[in-house]
């Protein structure tokens, strides 16, 4: 019973941190990715412009 209520105390705050650290890391990957493909769009769009 002590060892569940240690692991509740310890491990559940952990994997939320964890999880919540996860979804940053893919907001940031992501938003990146969507930075490089805007710049790839706008200069395909100025050669066909041009």
């Amino acid at each position: 019973m002590n060892s569940i209520a240690r692991f509740s105390a310890i491990g559940i705050p952990a994997i939320i941190g964890i999880g919540i650290a996860w979804v940053g890391n893919r907001i940031i990957k992501n938003e990146k990715g969507l930075k490089d493909r805007e710049l790839e769009l706008n200069l395909q769009l100025n050669n066909k412009l041009d």
